[in-house]
């Protein structure tokens, strides 16, 4: 079970880079996000400035929090469950507020429910080797 998590953990690991490089570098030349969506460019600036970011911003606020209060995270894993929870909730909100329910969107919100359940199983893995 311990190889079957660190195979998912270097699946997203690599997903994460992929896009990140993709994100950074290309994305002018290489809009991925329009080639593999449905999306047009107004509906992956709305899900960028209406998930990502505030994804991104609540997870900046619970870490300044957890400074502020004193405490460490318990595992290397943890700020990749916050952030990917982050993420999780604010596609909720979206998916009650604003977002379309449609493949896209939905196989985006499972990617990141399935990429916070493994970061959630590696920090009970790490946790337990640290106590």
């Amino acid at each position: 079970m311990d190889k079957f998590f660190n195979i998912l953990l270097i699946i997203v690991a690599l997903y994460l880079a992929a896009r990140s490089i993709v994100g950074m570098f290309f994305y002018d030349q290489l809009p991925v996000p329009l080639i593999v969506t449905e999306f047009n460019v107004d509906q992956i600036n709305e899900y960028r400035a209406r998930v990502l970011l505030p994804g991104f911003f609540i997870t900046l606020i619970y870490f300044i929090f957890r400074f502020f209060s004193g405490k460490n995270p318990t595992s290397t894993m943890w700020p990749i469950y916050v952030s990917t929870l982050c993420l999780v909730i604010t596609h909720i909100i979206g998916f009650l507020v604003f977002l379309p329910f449609t493949k896209d969107t939905i196989i985006m919100f499972l990617i990141a429910l399935l990429i916070c359940l493994i970061a959630r199983f590696g920090h009970n893995k790490r946790k337990n080797e640290i106590f």
